[in-house]
């Protein structure tokens, strides 16, 4: 009886202990979800910054929050899956690949931003790429109210630049790599290359030399993959024999020279029209004309902009002749020395009045 009881206190003696020991070893298993909201302040071409916010939950869902400071434009903000590879690589696998800001390094009390290849970024500003837990006293997701004044804006990466146009004052073009470069010119008149939708603007000053081109094709940026509708190359050089740099990017028109594009006609008064020659728009803010298509002739005159209001004054048209004018003439009675509130949104532009409204989509 005493050997039983012995040997069936040491088989409970070994149950304990290999209970404790895994207990212990659960306890000491690591929790690899670095789960909470990590913020930083990213860098940007054309503003002060991004303020940037994740916030990562244990059931590997996130919130993308980032605002672009100084714009008067709303945080945006996204959320979805993520997953973990090796216990070292965070990813936000509802993001596409293709757009930037969805992969980090894990450490002990940060995570550390890649670039969309899911490489180190090794630029001057690479430690600005560093989110931690730790929420700084400026940091907000308020918009703060941005220039009007500027009609057009380009950004580059690696090396950081940005270009700004204000059409009736300057150009304002800066780099922000380790050797900065800072350029500003009045802004010379447009020049349109041949065989080239494209429009350019060269100027030389007592600081240098700024040539920039406007290509109409669509651009993604590299690293936040965000799309915009123009393709802006930039070739810039200081003092008077200065080295040219070039420098490539994406831009977009903003506030009223969204205008600045080619607008094809959808309807007028809701009545669609049905034909390959479709009268079409093309607004030139900086020479203050548009130039087009009636539908069978080309058509250009002046115009005057006033916020949301547009003044189209009298139009010169070819003198071409065309088995059916009835469109054409409808149309340039439309327009012709009349003033409309226009709105632009979609890829669609709305010229409205108390008799018209026009409706126009974006020509690609």
């Amino acid at each position: 009886m005493v050997g039983i009881k012995f040997r069936n206190m040491k088989h409970l003696l070994f149950i304990t202990l290999v209970g404790s020991f895994l207990l212990q070893s659960c306890a000491g298993t690591k929790n690899n979800i670095p789960t909470g909201t990590y913020y930083g302040e990213l860098p940007c071409a054309d503003c002060p910054g991004i303020n940037y916010e994740l916030e990562l939950n244990n059931d590997k869902t996130y919130t993308e929050r980032m605002l672009y400071l100084e714009r008067d434009t709303a945080a945006r903000e996204e959320s979805g899956n993520f997953r973990i590879t090796n216990d070292t690589l965070l990813i936000l696998k509802d993001k596409s690949t293709n757009s930037g800001m969805n992969k980090f390094v894990i450490t002990e009390d940060s995570l550390r931003m890649l670039d969309k290849s899911g490489n180190a970024i090794t630029s001057g500003f690479s430690d600005k790429y560093i989110l931690t837990t730790t929420k700084s006293e400026k940091f907000s997701m308020m918009a703060e109210q941005k220039d009007n004044s500027i009609g057009f804006k380009a950004t580059g990466n690696e090396p950081f630049w940005s270009l700004e146009i204000d059409f009736n004052n300057k150009m304002h073009f800066k780099t922000l790599a380790d050797e900065e470069m800072e350029l500003i010119s009045p802004v010379p008149d447009p020049v349109k290359p041949q065989d080239v939708d494209a429009v350019s603007y060269r100027a030389k000053t007592e600081s240098g030399t700024l040539h920039v081109t406007i290509f109409r094709k669509d651009c993604q940026d590299t690293m936040s993959g965000e799309k915009s509708d123009h393709f802006v190359r930039v070739s810039a050089s200081t003092g008077e024999n200065g080295e040219m740099m070039d420098f490539e990017g994406c831009g977009t028109y903003l506030g009223d020279y969204r205008l600045n594009d080619i607008w094809a006609l959808e309807t007028i008064n809701s009545e669609k029209f049905e034909s390959s020659k479709v009268p079409n728009l093309d607004f030139n803010l900086k020479e203050q004309r548009v130039s087009g298509f009636g539908g069978c002739n080309r058509i250009t005159g002046p115009i005057t902009i006033n916020e949301e209001n547009i003044e189209i004054g009298n139009l010169v048209a070819t003198k071409m002749a065309c088995p059916n004018m009835e469109m054409e003439n409808q149309f340039l009675k439309a327009i012709t020395g009349k003033s409309f509130n226009f709105e632009i949104g979609n890829n669609q532009l709305i010229l409205s009045s108390e008799e018209t409204e026009l409706v126009f989509k974006k020509v690609d």
